[in-house]
């Protein structure tokens, strides 16, 4: 619980700090690559067995007016529950708005395959996420930003078989390199 109320209250001071001293925003015509990484690990009372999360998303996006992004990114995603494991590949547009200064909300889609397996996409057994999530750039210079964001997800997918139907809430952290940014 600690570091918990450590890194929200670090997360709090470097957001309010960055915002008072920099009004950056991302200019048209500026391109966004990098990635975020996040982990989750649910336990649910009355259940013995806990549940783990890691993705991670390298994406790629283009700003078509001032401070509006939209791109692609894949996701890997892997997860553990009860002694058995499983991982996902999946791809997907999204869209960012800076709506202050460097704080920004984001919104995609992504099509995923159950397991490694990219042809589950064609067959009967892929999944959709639909993304939703608010978050900070802290630029360090004007080309590189840490982007720590809150991220939940409405999951709808079978597999073998089974369909599967769940919202997720979690923490994610990105590096973004900006091409082009004034």
């Amino acid at each position: 619980m600690k570091l918990f109320t450590k890194t929200t209250f670090t997360f709090i001071v470097l957001i309010s700090l960055t915002r008072i001293v920099s009004a950056q925003t991302v200019n048209s015509g500026a391109w966004m690559v990098g990635g975020t990484v996040g982990f989750n690990s649910i336990k649910t009372d009355g259940d013995d067995n806990s549940e783990t999360w890691f993705n991670l998303s390298p994406n790629v996006g283009y700003y078509i007016i001032n401070d509006l992004a939209i791109g692609a990114r894949l996701s890997l995603v892997s997860y553990s529950y009860d002694g058995s494991s499983n991982s996902q590949f999946g791809f997907g547009p999204w869209a960012r708005y800076y709506f202050v200064n460097s704080l920004y909300a984001q919104a995609g889609i992504d099509f995923g395959s159950t397991g490694m397996d990219f042809f589950s996409l064609l067959a009967d057994e892929g999944s959709t996420t639909l993304n939703f999530g608010i978050g900070y750039s802290w630029f360090l210079n004007n080309s590189v930003a840490i982007e720590p964001s809150l991220l939940y997800s409405i999951y709808s997918g079978v597999d073998d078989g089974v369909f599967a139907d769940y919202t997720r809430f979690g923490f994610n952290i990105g590096v973004q390199a900006f091409i082009g940014r004034e």
